[in-house]
């Protein structure tokens, strides 16, 4: 077996896992109406389709900075410009989705509490 068809193939697994995942989530949010669930749903899909990135990259072609090439030469100052602004972006990105995550789990727990999970008898 070829390393790229393995490659494809795991890519194509974790991207059905995740979409299971997802409609596992919003099946959920649908039943239990938990604001803390709602709210994990949301971020993971921000977290797969990386919302951050696309905004920035839209705001720097609309300023016209090159876009950066391996092996592309990065003293150019706006190369440079668009390569720390993509760091910032970055780490940007992942401190903002997990804290969220962590808030919405905070949510779930606050929601668990209070009774909103428990199963009606039988």
């Amino acid at each position: 077996m070829d390393m790229n068809v393995f490659i494809r193939l795991a890519n194509g697994t974790a991207s059905l896992i995740f979409l299971a995942l997802m409609g596992f989530l919003v099946f959920l949010c649908f039943r239990t109406r938990s604001k803390g669930l709602i709210l994990v749903a949301a971020v993971l899909a921000l977290i797969k389709v990386r919302f951050l990135n696309w905004i920035v990259a839209a705001v720097l072609n609309a300023y016209n900075i090159g876009q950066w090439d391996p092996g592309l030469d990065v003293r150019g100052e706006k190369l440079f410009l668009r390569l720390e602004i993509a760091i910032i972006t970055s780490g940007i990105e992942v401190v903002l989705c997990y804290s969220l995550c962590l808030l919405g789990t905070f949510l779930i727990y606050k929601e668990w509490r209070q009774g909103k999970f428990n199963q009606p008898p039988v």
